[in-house]
């Protein structure tokens, strides 16, 4: 489930920041300097930030060839139904999702 609250978000972010065995304050972190004001927008933001931490590669990707990374992160939302639901429940379409996660993941390099 989606998070709707910044205190929701910031334990599931906590969580999933520890089970990647990347940094929870960093995490943290980049939910808070997110550029955004739905607490959703800002938990992908930071997801995206997990993931460009735990991998290097898929950070420097995300720098370097945004538009592929986004269309492979579309790809990615798309298989999930339950993911495609959630985002449809809190009004953030696919493309946006999937930017952000993108930029989140792109965040992490530097």
């Amino acid at each position: 489930m989606l998070p709707t609250s910044s205190g929701a978000a910031i334990s599931t972010l906590n969580a999933a920041a520890g089970a990647q065995k990347v940094p929870k304050g960093g995490a943290r972190t980049a939910y808070k300097t997110a550029p955004y004001s739905k607490p959703v927008l800002n938990y992908l933001y930071a997801v995206g930030w997990i993931g460009g931490k735990k991998s290097p590669l898929s950070c420097l990707f995300a720098r370097t060839q945004p538009t592929e990374t986004e269309q492979e992160a579309l790809t990615e939302i798309k298989k999930s139904t339950r993911l495609v639901k959630q985002l449809r429940r809190v009004h953030v379409g696919q493309r946006r999702a999937a930017s952000v996660v993108v930029k989140g993941i792109a965040s992490a390099c530097g």
